[in-house]
């Protein structure tokens, strides 16, 4: 079949030849592709500038959240730290409540120095710590807020007491955790030196 579709091709030749498109064709060809080359191009130098600025706007707005976050668990270590009940507010609970509010803000001022200790050694796990406490201690705050106002004040003391207890629980885990760590880096130093 092939063989026909060839000699019929070559025999009829001239009739194929005899027909040639006119000039303009050629131009309109011609100027199409050298516009769609140059809207083509166009389209990826936009859509490489829009992604490099899409870039460059994300790489800040993470900059500033990372120098933020670090910021503030840095405020909130030192605030932690360093707070305590005034003597103000002590005055305005009634004694019973103030002796243990006292009694516990002492106890966990000093867990936090402790704590403090493996800044540090670790500060990623001390971060991590500090996180959980400002959550508690910021819960207590709001408490503290709104003591003034409430009308069962017992309540919100209770409340209160009961968030410092949490905390100092919490404290008390996280040394335990160093603890074990310490204990575990220890043991396996110990266990390196005798296998030498």
């Amino acid at each position: 079949m092939s063989n026909k579709l060839e000699k019929f091709i070559h025999d009829n030749r001239e009739e194929f030849d005899s027909e040639e498109p006119r000039p303009q064709l050629w131009k309109n060809l011609s100027a199409e592709l050298k516009r769609g080359k140059k809207d083509e191009r166009v389209f990826h130098l936009s859509f490489l500038r829009w992604t490099a600025a899409a870039a460059i706007i994300v790489m800040v707005i993470g900059m500033f959240y990372y120098m933020n976050r670090k910021q503030s668990i840095d405020t909130v270590a030192t605030k932690t730290d360093t707070e305590q009940p005034s003597d103000e507010f002590l005055k305005q609970v009634p004694p019973t409540y103030a002796k243990e509010l006292y009694h516990f803000t002492q106890l966990i001022e000093l867990k936090q120095n402790e704590l403090k200790q493996i800044e540090k050694e670790q500060p990623e796990l001390y971060r991590q710590f500090v996180k959980d406490i400002h959550k508690l201690d910021s819960s207590y705050q709001a408490l503290r807020a709104a003591l003034p106002a409430n009308p069962d004040p017992e309540t919100l003391l209770e409340a209160m007491i009961q968030n410092l207890r949490l905390q100092a629980d919490l404290l008390n885990q996280q040394l335990t955790i160093i603890k074990e760590i310490k204990q575990s880096k220890k043991d396996s130093h110990e266990k390196n030196t005798r296998s030498l």
